[in-house]
């Protein structure tokens, strides 16, 4: 175990743009240090408090679903300078090879996570089992204002569909964070359903997904959704299942034709409560 309350990973992580409170603890996990897992490192915050676990380069492997559930955590991979293309290769929560019930990480708190990979094997058929990260998902968990930044989620041909599914959540923020469906394509970068409000999506790319988003059954009057900046290379920019849901989907860029980036015509698309307007579509 690593914990450090000053210093210059102190220094670094203010030069980043974060505060970091006097009593905060900053945990550091080694991939290469077995005795210490993140899951070690995330029972040891005190919730509130502001604390850090820095990630060091290597893959970590489980075998059971890592638990985010103290509130006011930052999980951060120490990049090294690599671009976050690279996170999946060397900064990736794995399933083992026997884990294949469960995704890899569930947040059940809020956490911001930043510059980190997860890739599970999960071969359920729920929205919640096929994906790689949960974001809330139990009765009781309400992560409001979880914030992932930065993340790769790639399916490497595995038996996961998902790359992150929301539900229970609120005011939460996924951006600038990679989907690629590398060997087999994913079901969907993101799927989102449940009493889920105020839901941004913004400035990521999917690449190899059926669609970029998924939604599911919606309960108090939808999510309202802002999906905007996107890059979906191949796929829908959003697939609503005939889904009844509020948002808006704006300056997303798609590779397929406007009448082709959704799963539905745009008329019937905002008949069910989505807005859609100023997005960039194929040229011909």
């Amino acid at each position: 175990m690593a914990v450090i309350q000053g210093g210059s990973i102190i220094e670094s992580l203010r030069l980043a743009g974060f505060v970091v409170q006097p009593e905060a603890n900053v945990y550091i996990v080694d991939p290469s240090v077995t005795a210490f897992t993140l899951q070690n490192a995330i029972d040891l915050c005190v919730a509130g408090n502001g604390d850090f676990i820095v990630c060091l380069p290597g893959g970590q492997t489980v075998t059971s679903t890592v638990t985010a559930d103290c509130s006011g955590v930052t999980i951060i991979a120490a990049h090294r300078g690599m671009s976050p293309f690279a996170n999946g290769e060397f900064f990736a929560i794995l399933a083992d090879g026997a884990f294949t019930d469960g995704p890899v990480m569930t947040i059940s708190a809020p956490t911001t996570i930043i510059g980190m990979g997860f890739a599970s094997r999960d071969t359920g058929g729920l929205f919640f089992a096929g994906a790689a990260l949960l974001i809330g998902g139990a009765a009781d968990a309400n992560p409001f204002g979880a914030w992932i930044k930065g993340c790769r989620f790639p399916k490497w041909g595995l038996d996961n569909r998902i790359g992150i599914s929301v539900e229970g959540s609120s005011n939460c923020m996924i951006e600038e964070c990679d989907f690629e469906g590398v060997g087999s394509a994913f079901d969907a970068g993101i799927y989102v359903q449940g009493a889920t409000q105020n839901l941004v999506i913004r400035n990521n790319h999917f690449r190899q997904c059926t669609a970029a988003v998924q939604l599911g059954a919606f309960a108090g009057g939808g999510p309202h959704l802002m999906m905007d900046r996107n890059i979906v290379e191949d796929g829908l920019i959003m697939d609503t299942q005939a889904n009844t849901a509020t948002g808006f989907i704006t300056d997303n860029f798609s590779e397929l034709a406007a009448g082709s980036s959704y799963d539905d015509v745009v008329g019937t698309i905002t008949g069910q409560g989505m807005k859609i307007a100023g997005n960039h579509y194929t040229e011909t």
